[in-house]
């Protein structure tokens, strides 16, 4: 899988509980109740996955903008990178 789609992905999962949530928050007296931590563990853990992609993703088109533009080292890394 590509870092751009599972980022795409997890972020708008992240995005779309946060307003399932929200809306459940408002509509229930008791929530989230006992499963206010689970709750929280998995914003947390998405919004882990999301960055984290997030920095793989902006990593990835770094080097390959470096490879396209000829910046000077660039072009060693990409080859180098591409024969493993």
């Amino acid at each position: 899988m590509d870092y751009e789609l599972i980022f795409y992905v997890s972020g708008g999962v992240l995005a779309a509980s946060a307003v399932v949530f929200t809306f459940l928050g408002l509509r229930l007296e008791k929530f989230p109740g006992k499963a206010g931590s689970a709750v929280a563990l998995c914003f947390v853990a998405l919004a882990v996955v999301a960055s984290t992609f997030a920095v793989l993703h902006s990593q990835h088109e770094e080097e390959h903008r470096e490879h396209e533009a000829g910046l000077p080292g660039a072009t060693e890394e990409a080859e180098a990178e591409e024969s493993e």
